[in-house]
């Protein structure tokens, strides 16, 4: 890994934040539980109660695509799969925590975070609307809006503000380069 494949935070001390909920550590290299964004319920959880949600909505009001969307939505979620691992793969090559209740130790830039900030949520997106088309359920489709939504606005509105706030002007940098989304 490179200097511009990552932006470490050595040198960092948090300020308290209302966006970010960041607190100031007694020393630089201080990791503790609360150098996080306050994200509440994680996302892969989030993801699942759509898919609750999603599969109840068609038991509920069974309504077909019609032939041929199951093989799209194979092919979506088999590329989702890939996408998200590979970004995965990025941040444990990085040496960075995956999970975002966990501090971020550097910023990745490499890899498909050179294309999109999230591609982790562009995965379970992905995942989720392939599920749907897969499934033939239509209206389960249509909560993909929502996720996204829900993901957007509750969980990397956070994270940006807590990455903004720990990584300063590398992150800004970063941010004004590449997308949130594609």
């Amino acid at each position: 890994m490179t200097d511009t494949d990552t932006i470490n935070d050595k040198e960092t001390h948090l300020q308290e934040t209302p966006q970010a909920s960041v607190r100031d550590h007694s020393t630089p290299n201080e990791v503790s539980e609360l150098d996080a964004p306050d994200v509440g319920m994680l996302p892969p959880m989030r993801l699942a109660l759509f898919l609750i949600a999603g599969i109840t909505l068609d038991w509920l009001i069974p309504v077909n695509f019609g032939s041929g969307w199951g093989w799209l939505g194979l092919v979506l979620i088999i590329a989702a799969l890939g996408f998200g691992k590979w970004a995965i793969q990025c941040f444990k090559t990085a040496g960075t925590n995956v999970p975002p209740n966990k501090p971020a130790l550097m910023i990745v830039t490499d890899g498909p975070f050179q294309y999109t900030r999230n591609p982790m949520y562009i995965s379970m997106l992905s995942l989720y609307a392939g599920t749907a088309m897969l499934a033939d359920a239509p209206l389960m489709l249509l909560l993909t809006a929502g996720l996204w939504y829900v993901l957007d606005r509750q969980v990397i509105a956070k994270e940006e503000a807590y990455l903004g706030a720990k990584f300063g002007e590398p992150y800004m940098t970063y941010k004004a380069k590449v997308r949130r989304w594609v």
